[in-house]
């Protein structure tokens, strides 16, 4: 009997023990906290590190304003109706071993909206939107009574949410409009080892999980809409680049086919005008032609003239002085008259002006008191030829064809240093 009596206070014993240590406040109401309430946001990575900037302040929880509740004031702006939509709270804390209880209890109190994380990683949004999170992030809607403000929204959190040693945890506050007139930050995390709640972490991990599941869905759902209007978007693209590239291939094509017109246009009026030009060449070939089978005509009439004055040269030798006399006197008139015939120096005239451009109108023009006789001796000059055979050509002794030279410089106007065949070359 006194064994079972002992056994019944040793139980009984127990579990008072174990009801007065069943739970055990972490975090609690009135708590120190680090805040930010300026202007501009915090560092990008405010809720990761421990470590605070000097322009984060201090105070007891509850945090805010507005409120009689309220014990640290914090800053909304200078203009009333234009208030800071966004503050920031950390705190840091010591667990020695995280299992040490079954479950974590969170209470947040919070006006409007609120947004808490754990080391870095968020946990919870309470009356926020989904998508990121930034300083101008407004909450979902206005928290406008008595009871809401008051009201504390509750959280499991399993042991695996925390390390051995130091823990942060941060929040971030949102306000719904700019003109709220009042803002509340409170939190408590409470340690619990009653049995009864293991369910209800189960359950709630369990709508977490449903949650995050619903989550990775919709991120998926996103993604293949992302990924159909990427695609979509790369199908325009490529029947704009399409497009763009047919329309540079038929303007390539009609430059080209234009260029090729152009050039065959060219070619066929290239060609045309060298068939023009090729049968004036043979006209004129034809001309020169004829020229050359007229001079070569009157250069046989002249050798046929000499070779028959020859021949009576030789018949007149034979008779007698009065016969000799009167047939020297019948050549002589001959000669005369093929002398008489100026066709032949016109036909020079006339091939020499082709040759060397109009040199005889030139020559004319820049010195007109040149007689026809010196004209022709300039053009023998012109030539290249020798005394002797312009004294032949002009039937005048050489001697003659020296003083006729100086005669023309003269009337040129050249000095005797000046060469009379460079002069005229250069005609």
């Amino acid at each position: 009997m006194r064994i079972l009596y002992f056994i019944k206070i040793v139980f009984f014993s127990f579990l008072m023990f174990y009801q007065i240590n069943a739970q055990k406040k972490i975090i609690k109401a009135g708590d120190l906290w680090n805040y930010y309430d300026d202007a501009l946001p915090p560092n990008e990575d405010w809720y990761k590190v421990a470590f605070l900037a000097e322009d984060w302040k201090s105070g007891n929880s509850p945090l805010g304003y507005g409120s009689e509740i309220i014990q640290t004031v914090t800053h909304f702006g200078s203009d009333p109706e234009n208030k800071q939509i966004t503050t920031y709270f950390k705190k840091t804390f010591v667990l020695d071993n995280p299992y040490l209880y079954l479950t974590y209890k969170l209470n947040v109190h919070r006006d409007d909206g609120i947004v808490v994380y754990i080391n870095g990683k968020e946990i919870t949004r309470n009356n926020m939107p989904s998508g990121i999170i930034t300083h101008e992030t407004e909450a979902n809607h206005l928290v406008f009574n008595d009871s809401s403000e008051k009201l504390f929204h509750s959280l499991l959190l399993s042991p695996d949410d925390f390390v051995e040693g130091e823990n942060i945890i941060s929040a971030s506050v949102h306000q719904a409009r700019k003109t709220s007139s009042d803002a509340i930050f409170n939190l408590e995390l409470i340690g619990v080892n009653d049995s009864a709640v293991i369910p209800l972490l189960q359950k709630e991990q369990s709508i977490k999980n449903l949650s995050l599941e619903l989550k990775l869905k919709e991120i998926n759902h996103k993604l293949e809409v992302e990924n159909k209007d990427v695609l979509l978007e790369m199908i325009e693209n490529s029947k704009k680049t399409y497009k763009a590239l047919v329309y540079v291939l038929s303007f390539f094509l009609l430059c080209t086919l234009i260029s090729f017109l152009y050039l065959r246009n060219l070619s066929l009026n290239k060609k045309r005008d060298l068939k023009k030009k090729g049968l004036y060449l043979k006209d004129q070939i034809k001309d020169k032609n004829q020229e050359l089978l007229s001079i070569s005509l009157n250069c046989y009439n002249d050798y046929q003239l000499i070779k028959e004055i020859k021949r009576r040269l030789e018949e007149v030798v034979k008779r007698d002085y009065d016969s000799l006399k009167k047939e020297t006197k019948n050549i002589i008139n001959q000669i005369a008259y093929n002398l008489k015939d100026n066709e032949k120096w016109e036909n020079l005239k006339n091939h020499f002006n082709t040759v060397h451009s109009d040199f005889f109108v030139k020559l004319s023009q820049f010195h007109p008191s040149l007689t026809e006789v010196e004209l022709r001796h300039c053009a023998f000059i012109k030539l290249y030829m020798q005394t002797k055979e312009i004294a032949s050509a002009l039937h005048i002794g050489s001697r003659s064809v020296q003083t006729s030279r100086h005669r023309i410089k003269k009337k040129m106007g050249l000095d005797e240093k000046t060469d009379l065949r460079s002069y005229l070359l250069n005609i």
